[in-house]
């Protein structure tokens, strides 16, 4: 284990010793700023929360709080207020976006995330908007409501290739369920590895080879400085003709326009996307207007009572912090390094 590691080892150690002595910690909840307000009631049972929504409200609240819920995914206040006193910062998503920065990064507070509630729902969307372009529903949704009986043959699932790039928790829940459907599916991760669930996973490096072979290509990357534009106009061009591509990693992943050209140009058949750069997306965008892409706005995880399970992954944390017992879905910021915004958006 190198120093850095042990100093941080060390500091999540003396976070959570520190936590047991807390019988009512303040606690900082940031919500959007036009946004819904999750079901706290689990959590003021724990701490004394304050909710926040501007840089000048977190800036207030930071005096005398060690905790941060950070409730919207969008959020760039951290980026703009900076983490102040705090010791412990829990995310409300998978993604850690929002706390890449150095001053964040390079401190000795504890990040962790929301493991448990998103990664099924977001398998299940990838499976369902491939299966919308397998067997052509829109169309089908399309030529009803034009009252029009139109035969047509649809393709098949069983024997599907599909690349899934991103082995994270989200990649995994995927894997599994489309192999489970009878897809072919190849995962690629950051380094070429045996994984005892997925099997042999492929390098990065090694997609060149790969996206030829694929007729779907599915993205669950995390935003990191390696990952940012990586599928441009050459990534897609090396894909095969037809070929289809889904994101539910980051907006930023993708070049739009790129993306954009390949598919107006017929080279692509299509794609499924529920991340954007700017989130929301204009509405001026021509990713609207493209029959053969489908926008989502950010919702694939999104079941009925999803805010509900959230709170309560942050709430069993705040009690093992208040017990001094060792938190779950500690992530490490230092391996993701710090980025730019994910998103243009608020």
């Amino acid at each position: 284990m190198s120093g850095a590691d042990l100093g941080k080892t060390e500091a999540v150690e003396a976070a959570v010793g520190d936590g047991a002595r807390m019988s009512r910690p303040k606690a900082i909840v940031v919500v959007p700023r036009d946004g819904v307000v999750p079901p706290l009631a689990a959590a003021e049972a724990e701490a004394d929360l304050t909710v926040v929504r501007t840089s000048g409200e977190l800036r207030a609240a930071q005096e005398d709080a060690e905790i941060l819920f950070l409730n919207d995914f969008r959020s760039t206040l951290l980026r703009e207020v900076g983490p102040g006193r705090l010791r412990w910062i829990h995310t409300s998503s998978i993604g850690m976006d929002p706390l890449l920065t150095a001053s964040i990064i390079d401190s000795d507070i504890v990040a962790s995330n929301t493991r448990g509630v998103c990664e099924r729902p977001i398998a299940e969307w990838i499976l369902g908007v491939l299966l919308l372009f397998t067997k052509d529903l829109r169309r089908t949704i399309e030529l009803q409501s034009r009252h029009s009986w139109q035969h047509r043959e649809t393709e098949a699932i069983q024997g599907r290739r599909v690349l899934v790039a991103g082995p994270g928790p989200v990649g995994r829940e995927t894997v599994l369920l489309l192999r489970a459907a009878g897809m072919d599916v190849t995962v690629v991760g950051r380094s070429a590895r045996e994984d005892a669930e997925l099997g042999g996973v492929r390098a990065i490096t090694d997609l060149d080879d790969l996206l030829p072979l694929a007729d779907d290509v599915v993205l669950t990357l995390p935003l990191t400085e390696e990952t940012r534009g990586l599928f441009d106009a050459r990534k897609l061009g090396l894909m095969r003709s037809g070929a289809r591509l889904v994101n539910v990693g980051r907006g930023a992943v993708v070049v739009a326009d790129d993306l954009l050209a390949a598919i107006d140009g017929r080279h692509l058949g299509g794609a499924a996307l529920d991340v954007f750069e700017q989130e929301p997306l204009p509405p001026e965008h021509p990713f609207w207007s493209r029959s053969n892409v489908l926008v989502s706005p950010h919702a694939s995880g999104d079941l009925v009572g999803w805010r509900g399970r959230v709170v309560d992954r942050f709430v069993d944390n705040l009690r093992r912090w208040k017990a001094g017992q060792p938190l779950q879905d500690v992530v490490d910021l230092r391996r993701l390094g710090a980025t730019a915004p994910a998103s243009t958006g608020h």
